[in-house]
């Protein structure tokens, strides 16, 4: 989010009666902070606007984002963070601020699709290209063990006495080390908290949390208990504050230990109670076979399309179908953007490479991956996706129900 320049500890160790006016002006931080807020911002009024009477950015996580992004200016540019060039156990409280409570916010917030409405259409056609050509490399380090891998050798690694005092002595260490502990905090919740679900890895979820509390709370307890300093460079600027070094460094332990690991704690009871929903698939399973029942009429029709080497549907059996109408929904189509997520041939500018491409849907057993393909499920999927799948990345646009039957209709024409 903000990796570019990281704020730095700079000049004297900041003493108590200063830290009210040791706010950080660093322009790498500010930037940033500031560049990400306004694309979300533009982008989330762009995407209302286009929902019509609906919200195009569902308000909690709207909510998760902006938190997230305040917790972020609080850890990198409050006094906290020139606090954290005197005290071992407020440069430990930022870290966590940046890796347990940050992080995961700004995860659940989702920013990327809302962010890329700031950009205009075509702009945001390529984005949407690039990113797509990003997403094999993402799903890999999006894996369970590759992201606990990252975040673990980060965490171990820049906690070892030589890195971490470095981090005091030179800016650009220091800068790599914030970096490299947002980067593999913001993979490691994206891992447990969006790309374990779709994969049904619920478990590994967990055991990835378990194992994360284990390991970070017992770094934190070695530095409580320990009966030297293990970060001597921090050693001058303790008494200032009215602490012995040890005194400050086994301060920064119990941080890492107990409210740190209740973090883990609290994210994987969320995830059980979310993978015991999961589990309750009977009423799912209702559904879909009742859903496969009224699916019947359709699949008998495009058989016989098949039959007669017809690899799409009239505009009239579509019509028939769905009781929508399909020249309606080609304009609906377009006026809701659709193209800039889908591919669709014979419409202009539908060349979104972000969602997969929509020809042939008529001949598509599932809607969406979760769906049997009906008329009934299409339009319910056009017309409000989220309420469908919550982990969905397309967005509730503000289609009606009669517009959606419209570009369901349009859909199932398409060869």
């Amino acid at each position: 989010m903000t990796g570019l320049a990281l704020l730095l500890h700079e000049g004297a160790p900041l003493a108590p009666h200063d830290v009210w006016s040791a706010w950080s002006r660093e322009p790498g931080v500010l930037l940033g902070l500031a560049a990400t807020a306004v694309m979300y911002g533009v982008g989330g009024r762009r995407r209302s606007r286009r929902a019509g009477h609906r919200r195009g950015v569902r308000r909690r996580e709207a909510a998760a984002f902006w938190a997230g992004w305040v917790l972020l200016a609080v850890a990198l540019i409050s006094p906290l963070h020139q606090m954290g060039g005197a005290l071992v156990w407020a440069h430990m409280a930022q870290h966590e601020l940046l890796m347990v409570v940050a992080a995961p916010l700004l995860v659940v917030g989702r920013p990327v699709l809302v962010s890329l409405w700031a950009l205009d259409a075509r702009r945001r056609r390529l984005a949407g290209a690039w990113l797509a050509r990003l997403r094999p490399l993402s799903r890999q380090l999006g894996r369970l063990e590759v992201a606990w891998l990252l975040h673990t050798v980060a965490i171990l690694a820049w906690h070892t006495p030589a890195l971490y005092g470095r981090t005091v002595e030179s800016e650009l260490i220091h800068s790599l080390q914030h970096a490299s502990f947002l980067g593999a905090a913001l993979l490691f919740w994206w891992s447990v908290l969006v790309e374990a679900r779709p994969r049904a890895r619920h478990g590994g979820a967990i055991l990835s949390l378990f194992t994360t509390m284990i390991y970070t709370g017992g770094l934190g307890a070695l530095l409580t208990v320990a009966d030297r300093p293990w970060y001597p460079v921090y050693g001058a600027a303790a008494p200032l504050w009215g602490l012995t070094p040890i005194e400050d460094q086994q301060l920064a332990g119990l941080i890492m230990w107990v409210p740190a690991g209740l973090s883990y704690l609290f994210a994987a009871l969320w995830l059980v109670t979310v993978w015991l929903r999961d589990s309750e698939g009977r009423v799912v399973r209702r559904e879909r076979l009742r859903a496969a029942a009224l699916a019947g009429p359709m699949l008998l029709l495009l058989a016989l399309a098949g039959c007669e080497s017809r690899p799409a549907m009239s505009a009239a059996d579509a019509a028939r179908l769905t009781g929508g109408d399909p020249e309606h929904g080609r304009a609906a189509f377009r006026r809701f953007g659709c193209g800039a997520c889908h591919t669709v041939d014979g419409v202009p500018g539908a060349d979104g490479l972000v969602g997969p491409p929509l020809d042939g849907i008529g001949a598509r057993v599932y809607v969406a991956g979760v769906l049997i393909n009906t008329p009934e499920h299409l339009s319910r999927w056009i017309e409000s996706p989220r309420e469908v799948d919550s982990l969905t990345a397309m967005p509730d646009l503000g289609v009606s129900a009669a517009e959606s039957r419209d570009i369901a209709a349009f859909l199932y024409t398409r060869r």
